[in-house]
């Protein structure tokens, strides 16, 4: 079985071959269109045009792999609509989704998700994937909520990648610390997961990731 990656963030390549290691797992390609996101993040959203061009590209990414893994969640909406018509296309967050209301589904008393992401753009599609899942689920019963983590984005749109990464830091030890809500807590974006190593909070052990859920997934069905 064959697969390989689209991001639309260079760093990206570095994290998820870290995720994989110690296994036999080698992806075909790992593709990246930055431009792709920054066209979304310059408009705000995905209109016809743009979402025309994400298409194309999934598309193209996809041809001769048995599956295409997107791992940006502002892309994903149209990775979704392209699964749905049979396209072999996955999005890493709707991996992490499965993973985090399995867990809160199997917590014997009451369970509330956060998922933490940095980029005002991936609100909606984030917000939308783990609401739909609660539906699949039947797991409405479990409440859940996008939280943007203030004051990072513009850090990692400035190209300051180790600067990005002590502001998730600070965000996530802040939320960690201060929040008494959330009995299980994700982080939507990628890019946020490497910073969970450093945070003080003794919460961040136990906070989900794109990467662990993406490792699991390929470990059970490409083996």
């Amino acid at each position: 079985m064959s697969f390989s990656f689209l991001h639309s963030i260079e760093s990206n390549i570095a994290l998820f071959s870290e995720a994989l290691e110690g296994t036999n797992l080698v992806p075909e390609q790992h593709f990246v269109r930055n431009d792709l996101l920054q066209k979304v993040t310059e408009l705000g959203y995905i209109d016809a045009d743009i979402g025309n061009e994400i298409e194309r590209a999934i598309l193209e990414c996809a041809r001769g792999v048995d599956l295409l893994l997107v791992t940006c969640s502002t892309l994903s909406p149209i990775a979704d609509r392209l699964m749905v018509e049979g396209a072999p296309v996955l999005r890493t967050d709707r991996l992490l989704a499965d993973d985090v209301f399995k867990k809160a589904m199997s917590n014997p008393g009451r369970s509330d998700i956060a998922i933490l992401v940095t980029a005002p753009s991936t609100m909606e599609a984030t917000g939308g994937l783990f609401k739909t899942c609660r539906d699949v689920l039947g797991a409405e019963s479990i409440g859940v909520e996008t939280i943007l983590l203030p004051k990072v984005w513009d850090i990692f749109l400035a190209g300051d990648l180790e600067g990005y990464k002590q502001a998730c830091v600070t965000a996530l030890d802040e939320f960690l610390e201060n929040d008494d809500k959330f009995t299980h807590v994700g982080v939507g974006q990628v890019s946020i997961a490497p910073s969970l190593a450093l945070c003080k909070s003794p919460r961040a052990p136990k906070v989900m990731s794109a990467l662990s859920a993406t490792r699991a997934y390929l470990l059970s069905h490409y083996r």
